[in-house]
């Protein structure tokens, strides 16, 4: 290799810094936002050329100084992450804890979904665990309100309504299919991700589009539709866990060290620890080393009867090799088209990268044209007359 020469960064890093922002790919690829001009061009490169010497002194003494704070801060940061990961794990481990506190989802919410996935699952059936779950019931009332899912009576009046077995009803047992897993993700995606605000948004997108990706690709491989449906949602609830309490534990951390600085008069500590903010290589290197394994530990922690997605998810996570017409190949390979086809909405991928993964995850005949011209990231509900 010349010296000098800079290898791409993988698709794998694309996407994983596109989920927290996407100007951090443009920089990453070396590519100018918009609008932008290169130092040379702008007015600052034409007065930089007519400082005066004491002046180019004055700002390589400023550049020295900012260089010395930036490596006390990294020190700093450093230092508080070592005291969050150790936290982190630990916290990790307790997968019940995690499951009720973390991701405010109840103990029977595996029972939900394996009444779900039964061929001869009903309203009557699903009402009654349904009812266990409040915020079930509010998410449910809102979208069977909605203009979608409107009926009128007899009279040309809106029926508004307001039971739970009135909601299922009209909702359907197939949306029903569709719209629970993705509630009970919607239930555990991180609120507050600041100054990452974005994460919580593009989870959402990714989870759905590898969700109705994995159905199609499902449908192609006699595989059940609804079981790598549900797969594809719910394989995303490690992300959501390693992120809610990354920020969480964050906040605690930095806290407790500001205090301990307060009460040891440690000032330029204190200084640096009130600079750091989230960090967003922490996060992603926390999702590649945890987020299956926890997504796996979750589904199982559910005691799934008729469901059986905790063992394909298991293989992922350890990651087994995967056989074709299984499970966890149809998860790989909607990961993989999934996370390419939002690159690709951004223009952070070319052509010419995508090919060698796609031959390498060797998907159906046929599949990627038919998937060309599916909307994956928007839930195909239809009305149930």
């Amino acid at each position: 290799m010349t010296m000098g020469a800079t290898t791409s960064p993988t698709i794998d890093d694309r996407f994983e810094n596109m989920l927290i922002s996407p100007e951090r790919v443009l920089e990453m690829l070396g590519k100018r936002r918009v609008g932008e001009v290169t130092f040379e061009q702008s007015e600052q490169g034409d007065a930089r050329r007519l400082l005066l010497n004491v002046e180019k002194i004055a700002i390589e003494n400023k550049r020295l100084q900012a260089k010395t704070e930036a490596s006390y801060l990294e020190s700093v940061s450093h230092q508080l992450h070592e005291v969050l990961l150790e936290e982190l794990t630990e916290q990790l481990s307790a997968t019940d804890e995690l499951v009720q506190n973390i991701l405010n989802l109840p103990e029977n919410v595996g029972e939900l979904l394996d009444a779900l996935s039964v061929r001869a699952c009903s309203v009557s059936k699903l009402e009654p665990i349904a009812a266990t779950m409040p915020w079930l019931f509010d998410e449910l009332i809102v979208i069977v309100n909605t203009p979608q899912f409107r009926r009128k009576d007899s009279r040309g009046r809106i029926i508004i309504v307001e039971t739970l077995r009135t909601a299922l009803s009209f909702l359907g047992i197939e949306n029903l299919r569709t719209l629970i897993p993705s509630l009970i993700l919607k239930r555990a995606i991180p609120q507050i991700t600041d100054p990452h605000p974005l994460i919580k948004q593009k989870l959402v997108q990714y989870a759905t589009g590898v969700a109705l990706t994995a159905k199609r690709l499902a449908a192609m491989s006699d595989i059940n539709k609804n079981e790598a449906y549900t797969l594809g949602v719910l394989s995303n609830l490690g992300r959501c866990a390693v992120t809610r309490l990354y920020f969480k534990l964050f906040d605690k951390i930095q806290l407790h060290l500001l205090q301990e600085c307060q009460k040891d008069k440690e000032q330029k500590r204190h200084d640096a620890l009130l600079k750091i903010v989230p960090s967003a290589n922490h996060l992603i290197a926390m999702q590649q080393e945890f987020a299956d394994a926890v997504s796996a530990d979750i589904l199982e922690s559910m005691q799934l009867k008729r469901l059986p997605i905790a063992a394909p998810m298991r293989a992922c996570a350890n990651k087994a090799p995967a056989e074709r017409g299984t499970l966890c190949k149809v998860l790989h390979q909607s990961r993989t088209y999934t996370q390419v086809r939002m690159l690709h909405q951004l223009k952070l991928v070319e052509k010419k990268e995508v090919t060698p993964l796609f031959n390498e995850q060797k998907f159906p005949t046929g599949a990627l044209e038919k998937l060309k011209s599916v909307d994956i990231f928007t839930l195909p509900l239809v009305k149930n007359e």
